[in-house]
């Protein structure tokens, strides 16, 4: 169970204790999240159960066009003292092969 101010950041053990979420756990709600914001939109989804497959998401359009996602949660750099610099994601040799599009998707804007 999230902690209402900030729920992608830290969870309430059953304890009452906040303890922060791991960087998977944080990208698997970001896989969640844009499944659900790509069905709004009418898009047929299916997700990769391969750890190693290098696309999160296969997106299908209602026209049948087909799309494979990388879903990439937005990171930022944290010496940096006077803002906060995104660290940038580019796709692997492999994901441009196949046309790969990566999804950057922040969670400090929700």
């Amino acid at each position: 169970m999230g902690n209402s101010n900030n729920k992608y950041k830290q969870s309430i053990k059953p304890g009452g204790k906040p303890t922060k979420l791991s960087t998977n756990v944080k990208g698997t709600i970001s896989e969640l999240q844009e499944v659900v914001n790509l069905t709004k939109q009418g898009y047929h989804c299916a997700i990769a159960v391969n750890p190693q497959c290098p696309f999160d998401i296969v997106a299908v359009s209602p026209d049948g066009n087909i799309q494979l996602l990388d879903i990439k949660t937005n990171t930022y750099r944290k010496n940096v003292k006077s803002y906060r610099r995104k660290i940038w994601r580019s796709p692997t040799a492999k994901q441009k092969k196949l046309g790969i599009k990566i999804l950057m998707v922040d969670h400090a804007n929700d």
